[in-house]
């Protein structure tokens, strides 16, 4: 810890790209000192009911013709987080009230990515490839289990208790756009429904194959489908602020480490 505070302090005059890298640094470190916040999308159901349910895309077997797997593609506009840099850790859905129940199962094979994306909500792309940003991170691949216990109002909404923990921690700036969630699930297990709306002009829509395979390379459905989500993630620190904790922590350091010289050399 003492020798990635020191390297933080040497970099402070790095450029800005750098020091972000080092925020991130310091945000892990900090570790239970940094307080995690979170918010819901479309931010409108937040403490609301959707109007619908739906399973994908973790679930794909009410497919028509029972395609080999899914690829299914949402987006999550920059306006509705922070508007400095965050770290994700964790994504979060909750079943539905009426058709939800508790449940507990392990999809055999899923892979899940994050990327920044400059398309537009309601204007996603059909061809997959077009909407995946170069920052592209994979936060699951292979098995991942997934649980609810059902609680929450009997009308809804239920708790935000089906959570992804990221393998990977992605690094989201919203001014540079939008946020993308591309899952690829090739598993034959099935869930509950999940909590659903379909609200055109909100911060959510979606693009996916419904009757074509998961390896296809363009989508078959196009629509405003918002599968309500939760994103706990920790701010990431302003470059000064990141300066100012590193400097300080190598200050406090060096002065330890003098003490420790003199208490020696009695």
């Amino acid at each position: 810890m003492k020798r990635a505070l020191l390297r933080a302090a040497i970099i402070c005059a790095a450029p800005l790209s750098r020091l972000r890298f080092v925020a991130v640094l310091f945000a892990l470190i900090a570790g239970g000192g940094v307080r995690a916040e979170s918010i819901v999308l479309p931010s409108s159901l937040a403490s609301t009911e959707g109007s619908s349910s739906n399973a994908f895309p973790f679930d794909y077997s009410g497919l028509l013709g029972h395609a080999n797997g899914q690829r299914y593609q949402q987006v999550y506009a920059s306006g509705g987080f922070p508007s400095s840099p965050v770290l994700i850790s964790q994504i979060s859905f909750r079943p539905d009230a009426q058709f939800g129940t508790a449940f507990s199962t392990t999809l055999s094979s899923i892979l899940i990515q994050l990327s920044t994306t400059k398309h537009p909500v309601d204007s996603l792309s059909t061809t997959f490839a077009d909407n995946v940003g170069n920052d592209v991170t994979t936060i699951v691949d292979g098995r991942l289990s997934l649980a609810s216990s059902f609680t929450g109002p009997a009308n809804g909404p239920k708790d935000f208790d089906i959570s992804i923990n990221l393998q990977s921690p992605f690094l989201y700036d919203p001014s540079l756009g939008n946020l993308l969630l591309d899952v690829t699930n090739l598993s034959a297990e099935q869930t509950p429904l999940f909590d659903w709306a379909a609200i055109v002009g909100d911060e959510v829509s979606r693009v996916f194959t419904n009757v074509s395979d998961a390896d296809s390379a363009t989508a078959n459905v196009a629509d405003s489908g918002d599968l309500v989500t939760k994103f706990t993630f920790t701010t990431v620190p302003e470059p000064s602020t990141l300066a100012s904790a590193a400097l300080g922590a190598v200050a406090v350091l060096a002065a330890r480490r003098r003490f420790n010289h003199k208490q020696t050399r009695r």
